[in-house]
Formats: C-alpha cells, structure tokens, sequence
C-alpha cells in the first residue's frame, strides 16, 4: 500500500513539471511572436551611424540577428513551435531537448554581450523550468543517450580498456583539426610587421592629387600582407609586403594576386609617425602619417 506522503509528492511534482511546461511556454511564446511581429531585432538609426568599436554588445547582437529577416524570424519561429510542443504531454520532451541548447546560447549571449538584466533573468528562468522537465525523464534520457548506444552497431571490442589503434584514431582526430587551426591563426592570418594598424594621411607632398592618395590606411594584422585603403566615401582591399632588413615598403592594388604596383618606396617609422618616400604609381611622392590609438 503506496504511503499517503508519497502520493502527495507525487502529486506536487506533477504540478510542479505541468506549471514548469506551461510557464516556459508562455514566455517562449511571448519572445518568438515578438520577434515574428517586429518588436525586437530592430536597430535605431543613431546606432547605425556609430563607428562599429563604439556599439554596445546589446545593439551588436541587435544588428546581428537583424540583418537577415530570414534568420531572425527562424529563431522566432523555433521559439514559438517549441513553445506549442511543449504544451502537449507527447511532445513535452522533444521540445525540452530542442529548447535546453537554445536557450541556453540565449543566457550566454545575455551575459556576454551585456543585454538587459530583465532579459537574461527571464532566460534563466526558462532554462530552470527546462531542466527541471529533463531531469523528470533522467532515466529515459539516460537509456537513450548512454545504456542502448551499444545496441545499433555494437561494438567489436567490449573490453573495458579501449584499443591503441582506436585511441589513436580519436587523438588524430583532435589533433589534426587543433594543429592546423593553430598553423592558420598564427603563420598563415598573421604576419606581423611594425607597420601593423591604423594611420590616419596627414601630409601628401609631390606630384600626386590628393583625391588619388587615400585618407587612412590600414595594415591589418589579422590578416597578412592586408592593407586597406579608406578614401572619403569607399573602403578598397589592397596588397602590402614589408622588407625591415631594407626599410622598404610596397602596395599593390590585388590583395594576394598584386596586381597593378600603387607604392614602392622606403619608410621611416618614429613612435606614433610614419613617413613614407618612393613612388605612387609613377609619380614621386611623400607620405606623413599618424597613428590612430
């Protein structure tokens, strides 16, 4: 005979799990119609006109999951269908697995990118009612995930100490990917040179126009041999290799493929002020630059 204390704790974490089902519903429901009907993923104008380094993380994100209608009205559209499975008992499972890693990367975002406390608390409280439903399935989830993998291909080795060939595998697969990502950030996006960042032209004299000459450069250093030209209303990628040894500098106008030669000359760098000498085009010219903090 089941105690009377057991029933009734059964009964509360019925309820418990139903308000739990209900409550994310409805605030998933609230955030995915608002992104569907306009309310959020908007910009304001005065935030469209800063200067990328000056927007804060909450109008970045706002901007990022605008610019494609599509994109922000699919995370609407998750939001709102999983919140309408999660009001059906069949469905209330599937949802919850759907929803843990959404709203999840939603907190993340919250506090990384310093959204609005209001905002993040009410993710948390999502995420709490989530896992509150999965850990009333921790066995079926368990039984799924872990005790039944063995059963569709099972496995040729059962003993409890895994293979050499099959733990090399595993390490080659993580190595291989860690290595060559690291080989790319460092030797192959990065060349340094002491050019690296940003110079506003402050002086142009000889025989080149000013409309030719641009009004910033740009060496990138996340990006080798990148140079980047801002003229008064356009941005072009340009090509650029330093030689230090020589104290030479050349641009060319392809980025990687050079093209057409646009500088060759020397360079004279002193704290914040880069000189160049040599030739724009054909035309001999002087550069004074300043660089920007």
């Amino acid at each position: 005979m089941n105690h009377p204390y057991c029933k009734s704790e059964a009964h509360t974490m019925k309820t418990m799990y139903t308000l739990c089902r209900y409550a994310a519903a409805f605030l998933l429901l609230l955030y995915g119609f608002a992104k569907l009907n306009g309310a959020q993923f908007t910009v304001l104008d005065s935030q469209l006109d800063r200067p990328m380094r000056e927007v804060s993380g909450f109008w970045l994100t706002w901007y990022y999951f605008g610019y494609s209608l599509f994109y922000g009205n699919l995370i609407g559209l998750v939001q709102v269908s999983g919140g309408v499975l999660l009001m059906f008992r069949r469905t209330t499972l599937l949802a919850t697995c759907i929803l843990l890693g959404v709203v999840g990367n939603i907190i993340l975002i919250n506090i990384f990118y310093d959204i609005a406390t209001g905002a993040l608390l009410v993710a948390c409280f999502i995420e709490a009612c989530l896992l509150f439903i999965v850990w009333q399935h921790r066995q079926e989830l368990l039984d799924v995930f872990w005790n039944m993998q063995n059963r569709v291909y099972p496995s040729r080795n059962q003993a409890a100490v895994p293979s050499l060939a099959g733990m090399t595998m595993r390490g080659m697969v993580i190595a291989v990917p860690a290595l060559f990502t690291y080989f790319v950030a460092n030797y192959n996006n990065r060349l340094p040179t002491p050019l690296d960042g940003r110079w506003k032209v402050t002086d142009v004299s000889g025989q080149a126009t000013l409309p030719e000459v641009p009004t910033h450069i740009y060496f990138e250093r996340n990006r080798a041999r990148m140079a980047v030209f801002r003229y008064a209303d356009s941005w072009e990628t340009r090509h650029f290799e330093v030689r230090e040894n020589e104290q030479t500098l050349g641009m060319w106008e392809q980025y990687l493929s050079k093209g057409e030669p646009l500088f060759e000359g020397t360079y004279r760098l002193a704290d914040t002020t880069l000189e160049l000498e040599g030739t724009w085009k054909t035309t001999p010219i002087h550069l004074k630059l300043e660089k920007l903090p």
